[in-house]
């Protein structure tokens, strides 16, 4: 517990949304941005170098990359309305654009292509500290890791989130790409460019894959079970195969391997998520964790008082209906949640799970009891203080 406690602190210590240079106020995820577009030039004009490539040429297809990232932004903004950034979709675009690049120009496509990918990944690598910094892609809520503050609510972080423990999956994430990059650049300067590319390609849609079950931000869409980015993920990862099988790229025996496993992976969250019977996991997924945390959070704004307050009723997406209160009792003060289902009974395995989620939300660190009521209805009661928010 000690061990956890300091992690979680170093973790609150390091994240800010903006950093102070040279008498100047900048968004850290802006700043790490430039500084991975930085060392993702270095390392690709450094394997350049070691493979005798035209400097002039691997410039062009650097700002061809630059342009792909920023031209599919502004697509997605428009046809969205919403700037969202999904680094797969990305990655796809400058292999397609800086293939047919080569093509045009004669050019051979694995050395090139290889080397700018790996600095893609850099760059993305580089980002995700960004992300980590100012709270974007975060994870699930966890009893270890990271809490963003009220000063990253004012930079865009999710208000109704302020206070809340989230493992810092953009910091795996980040050290799994770099790790990635490594190994590749390491094929590279073997003479394996090709080897090098499916690595890279296979690699980071695996680890995307199964990454993707500790994220906790609810803006991706999910289908059967799986987010776009677990589909997008299995579907270049079948691509590449396929493209081996063609005699476009090398076929390597553990690349057999990993697509078999993303592909078992999905049938078994495919099943469970067709399954009648509902776990925690069913409760905490990250859309549902926002509609309960914008429901607590409507009662905790303002102080405790001995006046009782009680929250209309909230009921969510996955039919779980929540009350919330805070009255004075013998002992001092309670915070009182009801919680059933909007349709049928409420089990003890769905109202523990619930029970818990709130917990983490607004009570990480107070005992709480939860009491079924035999009605369908159970009641989360949580000790408090008067005058006091419970953080």
């Amino acid at each position: 517990m000690r061990y956890q406690h300091r992690i979680n602190q170093l973790l609150d210590k390091l994240v800010r949304p903006e950093l102070h240079l040279f008498h100047l106020t900048r968004s850290t995820f802006l700043v790490m941005g430039y500084v991975g577009l930085l060392l993702a030039c270095l390392l690709v004009m450094s394997l350049s170098m070691f493979w005798s490539l035209s400097y002039g040429l691997m410039a062009l297809l650097i700002v061809t990359a630059v342009i792909t990232f920023l031209a599919l932004n502004m697509l997605v903004k428009i046809i969205t309305g919403q700037e969202t950034i999904v680094c797969i979709h990305h990655q796809v675009a400058v292999v397609l654009v800086t293939a047919l690049l080569l093509k045009l120009l004669h050019q051979p496509v694995l050395p090139y292509l290889a080397i700018i990918m790996l600095g893609v990944g850099v760059f993305i690598g580089t980002g995700r500290i960004g992300c980590l910094m100012v709270g974007c892609c975060h994870g699930r809520p966890s009893r270890w890791g990271v809490c963003y503050g009220h000063k990253h609510a004012q930079a865009g972080f999710a208000p109704y989130f302020v206070g809340v423990r989230f493992f810092p999956i953009q910091a795996v994430a980040s050290c799994l790409l770099f790790a990635n990059v490594a190994v590749g650049a390491l094929l590279v300067l073997l003479g394996k460019p090709g080897q090098a590319l499916v690595w890279y390609l296979v690699v980071y849609c695996t680890g995307r894959f199964f990454l993707e079950f500790f994220r906790g931000d609810p803006a991706r869409p999910y289908f059967w079970g799986l987010s776009e980015p677990q589909w997008n993920a299995l579907v270049v990862t079948v691509v590449v195969l396929s493209a081996g099988a063609s005699g476009l790229l090398p076929v390597l025996r553990w690349q057999l391997a990993a697509t078999a496993v993303l592909i078992l992976g999905a049938l078994v969250v495919i099943i469970r998520a067709r399954s009648p019977q509902k776990d925690r996991r069913y409760y905490w997924q990250p859309r549902h964790v926002r509609e309960v945390a914008e429901a607590v959070n409507q009662i905790y704004p303002r102080p405790l008082t001995g006046t009782p307050v009680v929250m209309d009723v909230t009921t969510t997406s996955l039919g779980i209906c929540i009350s919330a209160s805070h009255v004075p009792d013998a002992d001092g003060f309670v915070n009182h949640y009801a919680l059933s289902a909007a349709n049928g009974t409420m089990t003890p395995a769905s109202a523990a799970a619930i029970a818990a989620l709130i917990m983490h939300l607004k009570h990480p660190v107070q005992p709480g009891e939860l009491v079924n009521s035999n009605r369908g209805i159970f009641h989360l009661l949580v000790p408090a203080q008067l005058g006091v928010r419970d953080e």
